[in-house]
């Protein structure tokens, strides 16, 4: 490789990760705190979570579908699909941070 591929592969990295490191400060600046939650509360709190994630899995899902109906020519079902899976893993991200989800107690913020 000549040296000005060199120069603009070494630019490009540093781009990329100085482009990293700032979405992570501003991620960590972004975060907002959750108030306290008795035991009682968090679990509603996760179940009504819980129920709306499976709803917008459901909802999608729909969707794609009434698309694919609508359009089963044109690159179908290869797009449904793409959006199944989006899907199926934005829903399992989701189900993940609601159950993993643990605000802090009213007893600890005393």
């Amino acid at each position: 490789m000549t040296r000005q591929r060199w120069i603009a592969l070494a630019v490009g990295l540093i781009t990329i990760i100085l482009t990293l490191i700032l979405l992570a400060v501003l991620e960590a600046q972004s975060r907002v705190a959750f108030d306290c939650f008795d035991a009682t509360e968090r679990e509603r709190v996760r179940e009504i979570s819980l129920k709306g994630i499976d709803k917008g899995l459901e909802d999608a899902v729909a969707h794609l579908f009434d698309i694919w109906q609508r359009d089963p020519e044109t690159q179908q079902p290869k797009r449904a699909q793409v959006g199944v899976t989006n899907a199926l893993n934005a829903h399992a991200r989701a189900r993940k941070y609601a159950l993993a989800w643990t605000p802090p107690t009213c007893e600890e913020a005393k």
